[in-house]
């Protein structure tokens, strides 16, 4: 399970507010900021990946 997840922003495709990846014990998530909030994001990540919420979050230089 990761620990730990690299949040950062991207222009995504239509339709698309967010996508994420697993590498062993980090998780990398990037977001549409023009679709979706930060916390949303997260929200949603937490409904697909067991764990999220005792995960530490850091943000990418954007």
């Amino acid at each position: 399970m990761a620990t730990e997840v690299l949040v950062e922003w991207a222009d995504l495709d239509e339709g698309v507010v967010m996508i994420y990846r697993e590498f062993s014990r980090r998780l990398r998530l990037a977001y549409d900021p023009a679709r979706i909030t930060e916390r949303a994001a997260l929200t949603l990540l937490g409904q697909r990946v067991a764990g999220v919420d005792a995960m530490a979050i850091h943000r990418a230089d954007t």
